[in-house]
């Protein structure tokens, strides 16, 4: 049984691996990611090739939503850091020294899809993003501390262009009833490489083979004028492997470096398809139909 345990703040884990125990047979791995709705559990049984999370159903007040009732996404945000493992010489550094490791370009690439999904829905429709943006309330409202805090850890996190950091939900009440509009919408991102291996690993020596993959978590949450949750909702989803190499007698990117940006577009596509689940559970639980706790991590 093996226990990870950051190096540092800077390097606290959205996908972050609990335990790990190996099995002749089957591995099973254990992930938690907090997120600023609630924590999901990520459970891979790799014999069977099933990857299942369990986020709890998609919670909406349906009386809320509507053809006529008007909406606006105020918030859209991400951990500051694109996690995975880091090799020796990136260890030590901040997310700022890593190339690719902010996550800036990320969420500033997927906002556009965030909004123009939330568009597609037909349960309500939306302020137009430049209307909020430039609205005088959305101008002067405070916006919150850059910092995620579930329990007792916290983590920077990043804003798409042109939005604040909105995380009270009495900050959210006021923007809805300035804003003239029924709710307001946040969303949250997470980016993290996972990486498993295959054959044998005995303090850092390897032989086998080793697979990297995106997970992008993606969590949303709605309030009425009153402050009062309407929609909260998360999912996490993992791409294919893209990059494969086979190992020798050592795993060297564990001595060398991670390549972040490598793991750029594949981070984008794999978020909008989260984006996309997230409101495809919307409309399900808007039609009447059962969307289950438990969701397809693949």
């Amino acid at each position: 049984m093996a226990r990870y345990r950051p190096h540092d703040s800077s390097d606290v884990r959205p996908a972050e691996t609990l335990t790990n125990l190996y099995c002749l047979e089957d591995e099973m791995r254990t992930f938690r990611v907090h997120g600023p709705i609630l924590t999901v559990f990520l459970t891979l049984v790799l014999s069977g090739c099933a990857a299942v999370a369990i986020t709890g159903s998609t919670d909406v007040e349906k009386s809320a939503f509507g053809s006529k009732k008007r909406f606006a996404v105020v918030s859209i945000s991400s951990l500051k850091t694109f996690s995975g493992e880091k090799g020796m010489t990136q260890m030590f550094k901040s997310t700022d020294e890593i190339p690719g490791a902010n996550t800036q370009p990320l969420i500033n690439t997927l906002s556009p899809k965030i909004v123009n999904s939330l568009r597609r829905t037909g349960h309500f429709s939306l302020m137009s993003e430049s209307a909020v943006l430039s609205a005088r309330a959305y101008r002067t409202i405070k916006e919150d501390e850059r910092v995620m805090k579930v329990l007792f850890m916290s983590d920077e996190v990043n804003v798409a262009n042109g939005y604040k950091y909105i995380s009270e939900p009495q900050k959210f009440a006021q923007l809805a009833k300035d804003l003239g509009v029924d709710g307001v919408i946040g969303v949250t991102m997470s980016f993290s490489i996972s990486s498993s291996k295959g054959g044998v690993g005995i303090m850092g020596l390897s032989l086998g083979s080793k697979s990297y993959s995106t997970m992008v978590s993606a969590s949303a949450i709605a309030y009425n004028r009153n402050g009062n949750v309407i929609w909260k909702d998360t999912t996490l989803k993992e791409a294919e492997p893209g990059d494969r190499k086979a190992i020798i007698l050592i795993d060297t990117t564990d001595i060398t470096k991670t390549n972040f940006e490598k793991f750029h577009p594949s981070a984008v596509e794999i978020g909008g398809k989260a984006v996309d689940v997230l409101l495809a559970r919307f409309d399900d639980t808007m039609a009447g139909k059962k969307v289950s706790s438990m969701q397809s991590v693949k």
